[in-house]
């Protein structure tokens, strides 16, 4: 096993305990369905990643990224439709999809817009949730 493979059996183990101890977030994403929803989503964990996104468009062509950095990640993945949710995209000030809002302890700290590779999300994220 070479240092590569245990560091993922670490990150593995790792997460496990954390879930197990109530701590982690939940490893696929969650789906909001409206601004009440979409606020509690958002303070229920310390980080979460929100993609918004349209049928059809870019940004659902995202999903598997998104997937993989929910499971990933220590933070909570949320997912937006704006089609189905156009008065919250407005109250976010989404304009086009996709776009991601990182939010840490309630707040906006980050928004990416356009499409974005997995690394890019997995380091955005790791910011805000370093053990």
């Amino acid at each position: 096993m070479n240092d590569e493979d245990l560091a993922e059996v670490r990150e593995r183990k790792k997460r496990a305990l954390m879930q197990e101890n109530g701590l982690g977030a939940p490893s696929s994403p969650v789906y909001v369905d409206g601004s009440k929803n979409f606020e509690q989503s958002v303070a229920a964990h310390e980080v979460v990643l929100v993609h918004y996104y349209a049928d059809g468009g870019a940004g659902q062509r995202l999903h598997p990224i998104v997937e993989s950095v929910a499971r990933e990640t220590f933070a909570a993945v949320a997912k937006v439709n704006v089609v189905h949710h156009q008065k919250l995209a407005l109250e976010q000030g989404i304009g086009g999809t996709p776009t991601f809002d990182l939010f840490a302890d309630g707040e906006r700290q980050e928004r990416v817009r356009g499409r974005v590779e997995k690394d890019e999300l997995v380091e955005l994220v790791e910011e805000y949730t370093q053990f």
